[in-house]
């Protein structure tokens, strides 16, 4: 990957994950508070309306966000009628999920569903006006703003729904947040991009963006299909408070990690349509950016399943207990749903969207029914098994696609992670000793926590230093990128370190 390309790679990262960074701590403590607010069956009630909000969400912006940071050229007529376009399909689909909503209480067999459902709709209309001009600051690779905008909605939707879960509003405080956040993310993204919906509308030229989104939509409706299954059946199957304990299974073992997942996608996703045509680059750009996720998200899933024992107590509660299995199979599952966004957007960027479509749709069928049996079989135990057993396999699949489309190769990829997953490997092993050590001593729950959270990180460190000094320079470089100077990096540990 040439310098410049790194160089700007590391400051965008930096910009969306100083912004991320600060979002998941407010986000993260709101959470923890609200939690202990709410009850399961809150967290329950809102899992189940998602299951038709975020379905229906897929189609609000047909994929025109995409669309409009792949094409090498846009005209104005035609992205003024994607604007216009959005719009018109926002309120339809407004419409529809507003009629959805009681036969999907009917579903759930629990009638506070309609008005949850109904309310949430209209983050449909408000998120449908910033789809171009967000879609225009990531094509402009502006992510200042972008990290901007999403801290600002982070910090007033975490305020909203922290004061309205201590007014007693219950799962209302989590429908308002959600709304809000939309209303938020528009208003921002129109006051920070200078793209403005002046001159004339094509709806007929707006259609080749269209088209290609069409594509893009039916990839992620079928991931949400696979995605979401679980919480589908589970909310059928063993009612809203089981529902809820998983579903915050699933927020805190993503917590962490989805943040860096996300920014480094948002970034790679103009760098990838930027070398469609320079594959070797391309392929060199997929390993960097893969390794660099993992050095991070491995470590946070591994340690946070390693220490789930300690953390769940005292994060959220001893009435969330009955959450650790799911949650350490979930912690397992990330290891590959932490980097597997990005062969997804690669083929997004390099205009092969049809091809990923066909491998959601492979995965929506798969999933849907090992979900099933493992929910008939063995309840919350059997989904989490599924999850840990089916999904890697799945992955071989898309890896296998995007062989062929860039011609990287199976050990080409899981070489660069090997590194990773031995220091990962080390860390865990220094926590569970630890553990071993503290539990003979009688430690309390809290303190233990923290000795075991700061031997897993001091091992994880020590581990990149003596053992993985490629690793280590690649860490050297991202903070020359970043400004330090390069003398300042001239002393331990870095002097260990040896170029990548």
């Amino acid at each position: 990957m040439s310098n410049e390309l790194r160089s700007k790679t590391v400051k965008a990262m930096g910009h969306l994950g100083l912004g991320g960074a600060l979002g998941r701590v407010i986000s993260l403590a709101s959470t923890l508070v609200i939690a202990r607010l709410l009850s399961p069956a809150d967290y329950g009630l809102m899992a189940m309306a998602m299951v038709l909000i975020g379905f229906v969400n897929f189609f609000n912006e047909v994929g025109i966000g995409a669309a409009v940071v792949q094409k090498p050229k846009l005209e104005t007529a035609e992205v003024n009628g994607c604007f216009v376009f959005s719009i018109l399909a926002s309120l339809l689909l407004c419409a529809l999920t507003v009629l959805l909503s009681w036969p999907a209480a009917s579903f759930f067999g629990n009638q506070q569903l309609q008005p949850i459902i109904a309310v949430l709709a209209s983050a449909f209309v408000f998120g449908a006006v910033g789809t171009v001009p967000m879609a225009f600051l990531r094509r402009e690779m502006n992510f200042k703003a972008v990290a901007s905008i999403n801290v600002l909605s982070v910090l007033f939707q975490s305020a909203l729904s922290l004061v309205l879960a201590w007014s007693g509003m219950g799962a209302w405080a989590l429908v308002a947040a959600f709304v809000a956040e939309s209303v938020v993310q528009s208003i921002g993204a129109f006051w920070l991009t200078s793209w403005r919906p002046r001159g004339p509308v094509g709806m007929r030229a707006a259609f080749g963006l269209v088209s290609y989104g069409i594509h893009v939509t039916t990839s992620r409706v079928f991931w949400f299909v696979y995605s979401n299954s679980d919480k589908l059946i589970i909310g059928k199957l063993l009612g809203n408070r089981a529902l809820g304990i998983y579903d915050m299974a699933i927020s805190l073992a993503t917590l962490p990690t989805s943040q860096v997942t996300t920014l480094a996608t948002n970034v790679a996703s103009p760098l990838f349509a930027k070398l469609q045509h320079d594959l070797p680059q391309l392929r060199a750009f997929i390993l960097h950016i893969t390794r660099g996720v993992a050095y991070v998200t491995y470590p946070a899933l591994i340690g946070m399943l390693v220490v789930s024992r300690e953390l769940v107590p005292v994060l959220l509660g001893e009435k969330w207990i009955e959450m650790l299995v799911p949650f350490g199979a979930l912690c397992v599952m990330g290891l590959f749903k932490s980097v597997d966004p990005l062969l997804s957007q690669v083929l997004i960027s390099t205009g092969h969207a049809r091809r990923l479509s066909g491998y959601t749709l492979l995965c929506g069928v798969v999933m849907a029914a090992s979900v099933v049996v493992g929910a008939l079989a063995d309840g919350l135990q059997g989904v989490s098994l599924v999850w840990m057993l089916v999904y890697p396999v799945l992955t071989l699949r898309l890896l296998r696609i995007i062989g062929q489309v860039t011609g990287l190769t199976f050990g080409e990829y899981y070489r660069t992670l090997l590194p990773v997953l031995a220091a990962t490997a080390a860390m865990a092993a220094a926590v569970l000793l630890v553990r071993e050590g503290l539990q003979a001593a009688g430690t309390p729950v809290l303190p233990a926590l923290v000795a075991e959270v700061a031997s897993g990180a001091i091992a994880y460190m020590l581990w990149i230093v003596q053992f993985d000094k490629r690793g280590l320079g690649e860490i050297r470089q991202v903070m020359i990128d970043m400004g330090i100077a390069e003398h300042k990096l001239a002393r331990w540990p870095f002097n260990r370190a040896v170029s990548a």
